[in-house]
């Protein structure tokens, strides 16, 4: 995605043929491991079909969709890209639930629903694509070309299992130590804060790693990653401040309280995905100047510190210590991602459009004085009121900020130039 030249498709040959190979020694891997499962009577043979079925979806589907996918995002041609995965998760997702409703319950209707939309997918991407040379017989497979693209795909690798491992830990030490009363409160709360700071972070930055490739020059890279990070902190860190409140009143009354316990954890992990907010666009900083290596050493060296630290504070203080270690261990990987850059990447410069931004300032004292209201008149706010008031506070929080203010000024003005 972000090489400046074009991959040859003998390389690209033998790319496609290389995972269809491994998806095929997978899937036989997993008929092998399913079929001891079933004859051993640990698996029934209905269960052991339906994991082979839908894993063989999606094993199936990825050597045709991601050499295509990867040239449109390298061409920055998104919008077959956002309209393929649009229609395919929809059915991916949906459709199971309608057969299961209209047809008959039962597994099945999840392995069609995956089938269907992994296969609606690779269509349309690959009715997308320009090039499409590599999968002709007649082109030959350059096995030796993929050594480059190889150690830079493990490199990638490792820092996405580096970052699992890290997104894991409750499940790899609150779970054995505490239970899965905890995990599933991690779970909850964790999830709350993703669909919160996360939506447009992974889209943005699954649009800058090709962008950052093709811009010349460190500087210039740096530049552009800055003004990244102030605009996802503009748009995200005020419902990150205002989470809290509307999942305290969600829990009250859609819940019946039953959450309470994990509530306590949301401001913890809320100051965990602020440096989050920008440790995404700087990992694809890392990728576009130096190299997926040097993204994997600081996510590898961030995450066994985070797996000490947290280890400490739960032995300290319990449970809620894996919170608090996730709240500073986020500041630390940020600086590890930081100090992989060369100049003039400094933490300090991104601290200020982190930091000192005048919609989560607005943010936070809205939200302290909307709760002073609420303790000094004894009456708390429903969710039907907290939610259009929520939808204020951000619209005046947006509009604090000078971006936000000239971007709405000039589709204002161009709205009333056109014709």
């Amino acid at each position: 995605i972000k090489s400046h030249e074009t991959v040859e498709p003998t390389v690209l040959r033998g790319l496609f043929l290389g995972s269809c190979g491994a998806g095929l020694a997978v899937l036989l891997l997993l008929s092998v491991v399913l079929g001891v499962l079933a004859s051993a009577g640990t698996l029934s043979a209905s269960t052991a079909a339906f994991f082979f079925l839908y894993g063989a979806a999606y094993f199936a589907t990825y050597p045709f969709l991601f050499i295509p996918l990867a040239q449109l995002e390298r061409e920055q041609r998104y919008s077959p890209v956002a309209r393929s995965e649009a229609l395919s998760i929809s059915i991916e997702y949906g459709l199971p639930a309608l057969l299961w409703w209209l047809v008959a319950p039962g597994f099945s209707s999840f392995v069609v629903g995956a089938w269907l939309g992994r296969l609606l997918r690779s269509g349309l991407i690959l009715h997308a694509a320009e090039n499409l040379s590599w999968l002709s017989q007649h082109v030959p497979a350059n096995w030796f070309g993929m050594w480059d693209l190889f150690k830079e795909g493990l490199g990638l690798q490792l820092a996405v299992l580096a970052s699992m491992l890290r997104d894991s830990l409750h499940l790899i030490i609150i779970g054995p130590w505490f239970g899965k009363e905890w995990v599933g409160m991690y779970a909850w709360a964790l999830q709350l804060c993703a669909v919160a700071s996360q939506v447009f972070v992974q889209t943005a930055t699954r649009v800058s790693l090709p962008a950052l490739g093709l811009t010349q020059g460190s500087h210039s890279r740096w530049r552009a990653t800055m003004i990244q990070v102030g605009w996802l902190c503009m748009l995200m860190a005020p419902p990150l401040v205002l989470l809290t409140d509307l999942a305290t009143a969600a829990n009250r009354e859609l819940f019946r309280g039953q959450w309470t316990e994990a509530l306590a954890l949301l401001p913890l992990l809320v100051l965990r995905m602020l440096p989050g907010l920008a440790t995404t666009p700087v990992g694809s900083l890392v990728l576009a100047e130096c190299s997926a290596s040097a993204y994997a050493r600081a996510s590898i060296v961030w995450s066994i510190a985070e797996v000490l630290v947290a280890l400490i504070f739960i032995a300290w203080i319990g449970p809620m210590g894996l919170a608090w270690s996730y709240s500073i261990m986020a500041w630390f990987g940020f600086a590890c991602l930081i100090r992989a850059l060369p100049a003039p990447a400094k933490f300090r410069d991104v601290l200020m459009p982190l930091l000192r931004r005048p919609s989560m300032c607005t943010a936070l004292i809205l939200t302290a004085a909307m709760s002073y209201l609420s303790s000094q008149t004894g009456r708390r706010l429903q969710l039907a009121e907290l939610l259009p008031l929520t939808v204020l506070i951000m619209l005046c929080c947006l509009m604090t900020e000078q971006p936000w203010r000239y971007w709405v000024v000039d589709r204002w003005k161009n709205r009333r130039i056109t014709p």
